[in-house]
């Protein structure tokens, strides 16, 4: 599996690489070499009022490149600050999937995509909210290629609306690292979707395995999102219904329900319309998804490799109106204190 921001880290010496003979499970990472000068406080604009739409262009999804300050210097935190609006005062009118990330080895056959936030957007109107970044610094280094993708399918003139228009800016709060410090991000599973509830087609063949290297490191967490979509069945699954999803790493596993219940109070400006007070599977409309962040340092060990598998306390769809799906990401971070 392509790993480039661990092997990256470890090669710069920002990271001490794992031997297999290693017994001391990640706790010597060698500080001694930090030749890095706090930054000052700066904010770089990633995408201003991009206009997302479909029409006569498919502009669902855009990438766009910008510098970033290298990894010489660092910083205590990042912020990303966002911002959906409406083009010509006409905002899409129903709530749309949309993820924000960044996309490794842009245009070729290893192109994987890193997402660092997720939100659906709320019914006709705007709203604007911020995310913790600090644990992707180790990807905002140099020149980044960043992606935007709303699925929305209305453009300008549309009778639902004429899009989106989205902003991102990175705010960097200058000064020394925090501790602990993220030193790499690995991807297992950079961004898919499945279907759920199919007896002939079951989650573990949709959603394989993975074998994972492993650097050296003083933590590790397993970062995911996942959310449910689908609901016109009998069983108003997935969007409308509470599931448990598991991830095993090792010998661990870890169990969460991916519910939200706090849809009632993300009315966002006072004016969006629809069902956006009922609670959903892992997301509500106007407003950002929260990550799922597991502490897996116990079950990697003094590992060099660790295996991954997702699984869902699978339920069989009855064959009656949407076809229920999940889209989910997942990324391991590692940590030295």
């Amino acid at each position: 599996m392509f790993v480039r921001p661990a092997l990256s880290l470890c090669v710069l010496g920002f990271v001490a690489c794992k031997d297999s003979d290693s017994t001391d499970s990640g706790k010597n990472v060698d500080t001694a070499t930090d030749s890095r000068t706090p930054g000052d406080s700066q904010s770089i604009t990633v995408f201003d009022e991009e206009y997302i739409y479909f029409g006569d262009e498919n502009r669902r999804s855009v990438d766009i490149t910008v510098a970033l300050p290298d990894e010489t210097t660092t910083y205590s935190r990042l912020v990303g600050e966002f911002d959906l609006d409406c083009p010509n005062n006409r905002c899409d009118w129903w709530d749309r999937y949309a993820t924000f990330g960044v996309v490794l080895n842009a245009g070729s056959e290893e192109e994987q995509f890193i997402e660092l936030d997720r939100f659906i957007t709320p019914y006709r109107v705007g709203f604007n909210w911020e995310s913790d970044l600090t644990h992707a610094r180790p990807l905002l280094t140099g020149d980044v290629t960043f992606r935007i993708f709303i699925d929305t399918w209305v453009g300008e003139g549309h009778s639902n609306g004429d899009g989106w228009l989205f902003s991102a800016t990175i705010e960097l709060e200058g000064g020394p690292p925090p501790s602990p410090e993220a030193t790499a991000i690995i991807p297992v599973w950079g961004h898919l979707s499945w279907w759920a509830g199919l007896e002939d087609n079951p989650v573990e063949n949709q959603v394989l395995p993975q074998t994972i290297s492993i650097p050296e490191a003083d933590q590790y967490t397993l970062r995911s999102f996942i959310t449910g979509h689908g609901w016109n069945n009998m069983q108003n699954c997935a969007e409308f219904c509470a599931q448990d999803h598991l991830f095993s790493v090792g010998d661990e596993e870890y169990e969460q329900e991916i519910w939200r219940d706090d849809c009632s109070e993300t009315e966002t400006d006072g004016t969006q319309q629809g069902t956006w007070e009922y609670s959903r599977a892992g997301w509500c409309p106007g407003a950002q998804v929260w990550p799922w962040e597991m502490d897996i340092t116990e079950a990697v060990g003094e590992a060099t490799e660790i295996d991954i598998r997702y699984r869902l306390n699978d339920w069989t769809w009855w064959g009656d109106g949407d076809q229920p799906y999940y889209y989910m990401s997942g990324n391991i971070v590692t940590w030295r204190e």
